[in-house]
């Protein structure tokens, strides 16, 4: 308790907490409550919190553009320890592994299903694929051994997206049910792999290795086992209405 006191101590000394810094916030909830377009959402919000910089510490453009770019680093005269780091992101500079890994996985799923590789690995088991519950949970396991095999959720999501899609659609089901199986099994199962991206960074930043904190990782496999079994029972699935 007493670091956390700390911490705090030294944000509130840093002069960068106010209230109106949860204005951007504030944007982005309501502009998501009145579903407007995702990428108009976060514009409005990035927006917003350049105008509050700009009105709170009046920074010139560069430096808003390096904000953006490298992220905000705090001067050292500040002194504010592990808070600095805290709040030292890294901006968009931070995200190019990210960004490279999901166009690789769009490219790479895009060049299998060109050269049929997908459809090949598919056509075994597409006769079996009659019922929704079937689907998602052939979807799910897709999903689930991409992130136990490789580590990586992305992959994961765009290739077991990629391949299921045609599948889904043949038995009339929802996009919305596969982009929930895929979640369920994809990204949320994610950090409960070891040598996964989410496991790593999990289990350094809180010093706990991922084994010890899975057993009370309630809500990410138990999204995964509600999802197969409300896909073989029908509740929650959602089916395209017939032209």
């Amino acid at each position: 308790m007493s670091q956390v006191t700390v911490l705090q101590g030294q944000l509130i000394e840093s002069g960068l907490v106010h209230g109106y810094a949860v204005l951007p916030f504030v944007v982005l909830v309501g502009l998501a409550v009145f579903r407007v377009n995702a990428i108009y959402t976060i514009i409005c919000t990035i927006v917003a919190a350049l105008i509050i910089t700009y009105l709170h510490s009046s920074p010139s453009f560069g430096q808003l553009g390096g904000y953006l770019f490298a992220g905000y680093a705090p001067a050292e005269s500040l002194e504010l320890g592990e808070v600095g780091g805290m709040l030292s992101r890294g901006g968009v500079q931070s995200m190019f592994f990210t960004q490279a890994i999901v166009i690789l996985a769009l490219s790479l799923g895009g060049l299998l299903t060109a050269l049929g590789i997908l459809p090949a690995l598919l056509s075994g088991i597409k006769d079996t694929l009659t019922t929704s519950g079937r689907a998602i949970f052939a979807a799910a396991m897709s999903a689930l051994s991409i992130n136990v095999l490789i580590g990586e959720q992305y992959l994961s999501i765009l290739l077991s997206g990629t391949a299921f899609r045609p599948t889904f659609e043949r038995l009339n089901l929802h996009p919305k049910n596969l982009s929930r199986t895929i979640e369920d099994a994809g990204t949320v199962i994610n950090p409960l792999v070891p040598w996964s991206v989410c496991g790593v960074f999990i289990s350094q930043a809180l010093g706990v290795p991922v084994l010890d904190y899975l057993p009370y990782a309630f809500f990410c496999y138990l999204s995964l086992l509600l999802t197969i079994l409300f896909g073989f029972t029908g509740i929650t699935i959602s089916r395209l209405k017939s032209q």
